[in-house]
């Protein structure tokens, strides 16, 4: 408990609070132990605490101040009631089931998902689609599964240059579609999907206007430059390269 009789204090003008004159007693009673203790102390840098110092003082002028320091919940039988079955709560070794909630569930599920297709990229992956994600491949199938999600022309194309199944010569000479792999616009090297983004010397202007170079490997475009701006590379381009297998004959070739 402590009992001020204080002393009066400069007060602002603005907004300042009726304080009462007549003479009498009054009296606070607070939990919070802390704040009895910054009211008391001698040097102090907190507004707040300023300010009801001031208050403090401006009402100890004609009358005497009490704040004093009770337990919460003293003697209030609820309270006393809640806090005895919280503290056993706490020591109990007894376990009562209750619903798992949703969002928990939904984070096993995303984390699951997040370690199988970890998994899946550094084990069984194939070769191809491993080159082309690199280290990055969460931030790359984000950025894929949010620029394109209503855009289901635009999502193939990304998804054949992930896996290299895709209307280039490479593939399709695989597939027993075409009868040579090399590229048709420069004619010195097979037409991958490597190439094709970002070696082909035919393409180097194009690619220089995209990319904002003139030769780089697909994995360092996939690294650094967003998806949507690789697929406007390509439909640029894709007057011959890159068309979709079923556009090339009946068959359906994936």
């Amino acid at each position: 408990c402590t009992k001020l009789n204080l002393q009066p204090l400069p007060m602002p003008a603005d907004n300042s609070p009726t304080i009462p004159t007549n003479t009498s007693s009054y009296g606070h009673w607070t939990d919070s132990l802390s704040s009895i203790n910054s009211l008391t102390t001698l040097i102090t840098k907190n507004n707040t605490v300023k300010y009801c110092l001031d208050i403090l003082n401006q009402i100890g002028a004609h009358n005497q101040v009490e704040l004093r320091w009770i337990a919460a919940h003293s003697g209030l039988w609820g309270n006393e009631r809640a806090d005895e079955l919280a503290k056993h709560g706490t020591t109990s070794t007894t376990t009562i089931a209750r619903p798992i909630p949703q969002a928990y569930i939904n984070k096993l599920i995303n984390d699951k998902v997040h370690k199988l297709n970890t998994d899946i990229v550094n084990k069984d992956c194939p070769r191809h689609t491993k080159l082309i994600l690199g280290r990055n491949h969460t931030k790359i199938i984000n950025n894929l599964n949010r620029s394109f999600i209503n855009n289901r022309k635009d999502y193939r194309t990304a998804t054949q240059l992930i896996t290299g199944h895709c209307g280039l010569n490479k593939h399709l000479y695989n597939m027993n579609k075409t009868t040579t792999k090399e590229c048709p616009l420069c004619g010195h090297h097979e037409e991958t999907v490597n190439h094709f983004l970002g070696q082909c010397p035919d393409l180097a202007q194009t690619r220089g206007q995209y990319f904002n170079d003139f030769y780089l490997s697909a994995n360092d475009i996939f690294d650094n430059i967003h998806i949507t701006t690789i697929i406007n590379y390509v439909n640029c381009n894709k007057t011959r390269r890159l068309m979709d297998p079923e556009d090339l004959d009946n068959t359906g070739v994936t």
